[in-house]
């Protein structure tokens, strides 16, 4: 099967909840992987058994039954995927992956501030020069983590495939034990709640 055959079979999987099309062709087209891993699963898990040589899913299987589907499906390279079960928040922060990841895709949960949980574990593991994507951006919590990636000077956004944002680590992050000053984000702090300092730090 092609890749546009793929995508075709991986976009009927849960259409109502899926990836756009464009989203799932704009992850085949940068492999393949060696290791890459998703939080959430669904036809993206299809897409990256074909694309990556080990694939881990963090995901549950709730009331749709999710994992025993995915596992049903002819069209999964079962072989390839390590499904991880269990809510994120507890399953990533202990689990120890062999390599470098080429890609990380973040799709579980959306429910503030999970994604930006999911991403203090996972973006540390990818390669440089590997993925970030980031689904869901229509989303206020993920939008706020999208926000913040596009300041950061350690990624480079590459791609939005309809809600889907497709960043490249092009650098490391040398923030210490806490380098809030060095965060895109954090470059200015706010007027209205830093003037007292800043004129403080003038009549010295």
């Amino acid at each position: 099967m092609d890749d546009t055959g793929i995508v075709a079979q991986a976009s009927t999987f849960h259409p109502w909840d899926a990836m756009a099309p464009s989203a799932l062709s704009a992850i085949m087209k940068r492999g393949p992987f060696r290791f890459s891993a998703e939080t959430g699963c669904g036809g993206s898990t299809i897409v990256l058994s074909h694309t990556s040589g080990h694939h881990t899913a963090f995901a549950i299987e709730g009331d749709d039954r999710t994992i025993t589907e995915l596992r049903g499906r002819a069209d999964l390279r079962a072989d390839k995927v390590v499904f991880v079960e269990g809510e994120t928040k507890d399953t990533l922060p202990g689990y120890r992956f062999e390599d470098e990841l080429d890609l990380v895709l973040l799709d579980g949960p959306h429910a503030y501030p999970l994604p930006q949980v999911e991403f203090a574990y996972l973006f540390p593991q990818i390669r440089l020069g590997g993925w970030l994507v980031l689904d869901d951006i229509q989303i206020p919590s993920v939008y706020e983590l999208f926000g913040f990636l596009r300041k950061e000077s350690s990624v480079t956004l590459e791609e939005v495939a309809v809600r889907t944002a497709f960043f490249r680590r092009t650098g490391a992050v040398e923030s210490g034990p806490d380098g809030w000053p060095l965060q895109g984000m954090n470059r200015r702090t706010l007027w209205r709640y830093s003037w007292r300092d800043r004129l403080r730090g003038l009549v010295r």
